[in-house]
């Protein structure tokens, strides 16, 4: 790997990124390999992202401010977090999982002479 540069996660693809423009990431998802992964994760990057948005504006409103509101911002954020966690790691297992046969797969093909 060249110095200063950010692999792209999926362990096939080649594709680099300069790693100033993107500080503190192990890795990144070249477009290419971004228009491989299912749509529903895509579609679910995009939902994530506009509530992102709508909390971001939400939260410079005085009125979401009070003291009253914190235990409530600070749920709402765990589980944003969460969600973000959950479909990071999702994208991850989609790359980089081992490519194993189905279960049962091996007695199926004994049961019928063919492996």
């Amino acid at each position: 790997m060249i110095a200063g540069r950010i692999p792209c996660l999926n362990p096939n693809c080649r594709r680099t990124a300069a790693a100033e423009r993107y500080r503190g990431c192990r890795h990144i998802i070249c477009g290419k390999c971004w228009k491989q992964l299912p749509e529903r994760m895509r579609a679910r990057h995009k939902q994530l992202n506009s509530r992102s948005r709508t909390l971001f504006r939400l939260s410079r409103k005085e009125k979401y401010g009070d003291a009253l509101r914190t235990t409530q911002w600070q749920t709402i954020e765990r589980q944003y977090d969460d969600a973000w966690d959950r479909l990071n790691q999702t994208i991850i297992r989609y790359f980089t999982a081992t490519e194993l046969p189905p279960v049962g797969l091996e007695d199926f093909l004994k049961e019928n002479g063919i492996g």
